[in-house]
């Protein structure tokens, strides 16, 4: 592999944008390529981000000799198909959160992976932010105690147009797989589990998808998740982890958090906060590109078990709700 970990990118869409950006902030990183369904966008990317070759398809990307890895933030009913395609190819991939649309094709995703012993990581781009992993080391410290209780929100506001994938059934839309899974994610997370009771409602719009809705988790030993999310409805989105000796708030966004407060029994209160590297995004990115480096075929901090035990849980309040997306029936 080269000195520098070389990029292709699927998509030019904003969150392929925002990725780019935060690659810019690693001088380690360069991005090689760019692909999107037509020529004329990934020109208009290239353009932007100093692209040096550009794709229409899926196809010519994946057989570029000069890219080491892909990501793809594409919707979600074509990672599974891109994905495969990729891994087939010889190429890792970062796909961008939901993995995929079910649990049956993030199964065949990582079976791919295995299969041509390549890295496959689902970009949970929360994960990798200083300020959650004071959080955990906090709760493995004991500074609260024992945890008890999640409870966080992901809830924004967005005019209802038909034409926002958001809200388009043919596209992955709903709040759940593009919002909800944070606070599932979250709690796994906290929890190290998946839960073992799931209790789950949801406001299912004349759109064909869910607007808004609100979980709870039940775990054997009692502790619980209280977690909501919306595209309808915006919110006050933090996010508290309460254990038997204090708590701790992750204020303001909880999915990309600066800092963290903790807050003890003794009614003290402490605050963590962190220097964003880049916009955020680059956090992943630089791992990702240290486990390439060391030849790993998974990250540790976002395993492909993590992914596969969140979607099954996401598929579970799905089937409460009776929401099935047309590319399923």
């Amino acid at each position: 592999m080269s000195q520098k970990i070389r990029w292709g990118i699927v998509s030019t869409g904003w969150m392929a944008q925002k990725f780019a950006e935060g690659l810019g902030a690693l001088a380690d990183a360069e991005i090689a390529a760019v692909s999107s369904r037509t020529k004329e966008s990934a020109d208009k990317f290239g353009d932007e981000f100093n692209v040096p070759r550009r794709y229409a398809g899926i196809e010519a990307i994946a057989a570029d000799k000069d890219v080491d890895i892909i990501y793809i933030a594409t919707p979600h009913p074509m990672h599974k198909n891109e994905t495969i395609s990729c891994l087939n190819a010889g190429k890792p991939v970062l796909c961008e959160k939901p993995l995929a649309m079910n649990s049956k094709e993030v199964r065949e995703m990582i079976a791919c992976a295995k299969k041509n012993k390549l890295f496959l990581m689902e970009a949970m781009w929360m994960y990798f932010f200083p300020a959650l992993a004071k959080a955990c080391e906090l709760i493995v410290d004991g500074d609260i105690g024992e945890v008890r209780l999640v409870q966080s929100n992901i809830c924004m506001r967005r005019a209802l147009d038909a034409r926002d994938r958001f809200f388009n059934p043919q596209l992955g839309g709903g709040a759940l797989l593009d919002l909800g899974i944070y606070n599932i994610a979250l709690a796994y997370k906290i929890f190290g589990k998946s839960p073992k009771k799931i209790s789950s409602m949801a406001h299912i719009g004349e759109s064909g998808v869910d607007e808004q809705s609100s979980t709870i988790f039940g775990y054997e030993n009692g502790e619980t998740a209280i977690l909501t999310c919306s595209l309808r409805t915006g919110a006050i989105n933090d996010a508290f982890i309460y254990g038997t000796e204090g708590h701790i708030k992750i204020p303001s966004m909880f999915w990309n958090p600066d800092k963290i407060i903790l807050k003890t029994s003794e009614n003290e209160e402490k605050e963590f906060a962190y220097k964003r590297l880049g916009n955020g995004w680059s956090f992943e990115a630089a791992e990702v590109m240290n486990c390439l480096r060391e030849g790993k075929t998974e990250c540790p901090i976002m395993p492909l078990k993590t992914s596969a035990a969140i979607m099954k849980t996401m598929d579970k309040i799905r089937k409460q709700w009776k929401l099935v997306y047309p590319m399923e029936r």
